[in-house]
């Protein structure tokens, strides 16, 4: 539960963080859990310093000097907080000062230092519960954002019952709402816009599942415990959730769904696709050059397995996708595309020919939007430099001006400023007509040759027809 709620605070607050800003974050949210110890070293010093560094401090160390460093950092830790929000660009903190950002850090600070002491509490008699009962206890990775919860939780029940492991929705137990209530009930609207007001929690035969926003935590025994591991595992390949912690597994994960979305999207031309199996080919081969923690390398090498047996038209091994497209006894004979191992020369000349225009209108409208999207996105870009380029010719021009206004006090030494002026002025003007006559020379008539062509063959079509 520790554990679950710091890899969730982490991302909570600051989003997916790249791999250079894990270290630093992760130091954050940690010293925003132990806060209050900092806290209980202002009035008690030397008692403070033993708890957090198990050092015994000597007694000819005063007091005020370890209380002033104890002050320090107890300021110091919802600064921090509060300028890594602003520096993450958090919109609660948007339009605001440096330090007005900074205070912000304060509710979150107390709420995720008040979460960790609730958890201290919960956590062990949740533990202790569950043994009692003879129920295994496990946590499976599925990040979903806040618009996703409730759609992914609804996913998970229906899971569960398709499999074999029917559930209903009740209400939560306090030992599972504590910590989230108190995040919503400390915090200010960072957290307040990230935690799920509701917490799902489902309860059926000998087994309760609640879906938090990082994850899926089963309570069962052991053997229903593994199966629904299993199926929520299965179903998560193919939905939006992340089951995978690292950043550079995530972007590989990633590229699996996109992989899995524009399958789904037309399953019946997209069957067997030699496009997207060279994706999934290119992901495994990235995988394969990538270093990441071997839970997540695992997640992976099934999600690549999963989507590539949707693509070759196998179901998945437990049945928790449902494929649109009809199966293969059942798809009528003169239907396209035809159905794996029938010959094309079977289908009738009309069919193969309404087959055919109906994938090239497909592909054709494929690749419109494509464009327009990529137009799109250069054009903004393109103006963007636009811009730029504009302003620095502008000022290229400025410089240009000076240099020839430096050109005429130079020569303003040795003859009076309006000659000199003019006398520069005269050496532009026959540069200016020297470049157009070399400019001059060197144009050609346009799309001469073309023209040429249509000449010779209006000729021709003249003499063929006298």
């Amino acid at each position: 539960m520790l554990q679950a709620i710091f890899g969730w605070a982490v991302r909570a607050l600051f989003g997916t963080p790249q791999e250079s800003e894990k270290t630093m974050l992760s130091i954050v949210v940690g010293a925003a859990a132990v806060w209050p110890l900092l806290l209980l070293g202002i009035p008690f010093p030397k008692v403070a310093a033993f708890v957090v560094a198990f050092v015994p401090i000597p007694k000819w160390v005063r007091p005020g000097w370890i209380r002033a460093f104890w002050i320090v950092c107890a300021a110091a830790v919802p600064i921090g907080v509060g300028a890594a929000l602003a520096r993450r660009g958090d919109t609660s903190t948007g339009g605001r000062s440096g330090w007005r950002a900074a205070l912000d850090g304060i509710p979150v600070t107390a709420a995720l230092s008040a979460a960790f002491l609730t958890a201290f509490v919960t956590s062990p008699i949740r533990r202790m519960w569950a043994m009692a009962r003879r129920r295994e206890e496990l946590t499976i990775p599925l990040l979903v954002e806040r618009e996703e919860y409730e759609s992914a939780a609804e996913t998970v029940r229906e899971t569960l019952e398709r499999g074999g492991l029917p559930t209903r929705r009740e209400e939560p137990p306090w030992l599972l709402t504590a910590p989230s209530r108190v995040l919503r009930g400390l915090g200010n609207r960072t957290l307040k816009d990230r935690i799920p007001k509701d917490l799902r929690f489902y309860r059926g035969k000998d087994i309760d599942v609640v879906v938090n926003p990082n994850g899926v935590t089963v309570q069962a025994e052991e053997e229903r415990a593994a199966r629904a591991h299993a199926l929520i595992s299965e179903k998560a390949t193919l939905g939006p959730g992340l089951q995978t912690v690292e950043p550079e597994a995530q972007k590989l994960e990633r590229r699996v769904k996109d992989v899995w979305t524009i399958y789904a999207r037309d399953r019946r031309s997209h069957a067997r696709s030699e496009v997207l199996l060279g994706r999934l080919d290119d992901i495994a081969k990235e995988l394969s050059k990538t270093f990441v923690p071997f839970d997540d390398w695992q997640v992976l090498y099934r999600e690549i397995l999963q989507v590539g047996r949707a693509i070759r038209g196998r179901p998945q091994l437990l049945g928790t996708e449902r494929g649109e497209s009809m199966s293969e006894e059942r798809r009528p004979e003169n239907q396209w595309p035809p159905r794996p191992g029938r010959r094309v020369s079977a289908l009738s000349t009309p069919q193969l020919v309404a087959g055919l225009t109906a994938e090239m209108r497909e592909l054709v409208r494929k690749e419109v939007d494509l464009a327009k999207a990529e137009l799109r996105v250069d054009l903004k870009a393109e103006a963007k430099s636009a811009k730029w380029l504009g302003l620095s010719a502008v000022l290229a021009l400025c410089f240009l001006d000076m240099l020839f206004v430096a050109a005429a006090l130079l020569v303003a030494r040795w003859i009076s400023p309006p000659l000199a002026a003019l006398l520069v002025a005269g050496a532009l003007l026959l540069l200016t007509a020297l470049f157009a006559m070399l400019g001059r020379a060197a144009l050609v008539k346009p799309m001469e040759s073309t023209r040429r062509t249509l000449n010779e063959s209006w000729a021709w079509a003249k003499n063929r027809i006298a």
